[in-house]
């Protein structure tokens, strides 16, 4: 979950590049399904959380891809505050682990 919030952070701050952003975005969202996925081997999570998280985790990499490709200014905002707003759904399906 730590990593999720600098993520979210990291989105809300003036960042290098497009492409570096996706990159930390994959980085995080790959070490959070490692997180979930050792939780639920030692039994601390039930399955469907995980696959909740998983899903939500995917669904914020495409975001961040889409991010990456967006040429208009618009578009490049919309698609980072729904990426935002994906890495914000994962926060909370993680904290409720």
């Amino acid at each position: 979950m730590d990593f999720l919030e600098k993520l979210e952070e990291l989105m809300g701050m003036e960042y290098g590049s497009t492409a570096l952003l996706a990159k930390a975005g994959e980085i995080v969202a790959e070490r959070a399904r490692e997180e979930a996925e050792d939780l639920r081997d030692e039994g601390k999570v039930e399955e469907r959380m995980v696959t909740e998280l998983c899903r939500v985790l995917k669904l914020m990499e495409m975001d961040l891809a889409m991010v990456k490709a967006s040429v208009k200014e618009e578009t490049l905002n919309e698609r980072l505050q729904q990426a935002k707003a994906r890495c914000r759904q994962a926060i909370l399906v993680a904290s409720s682990f």
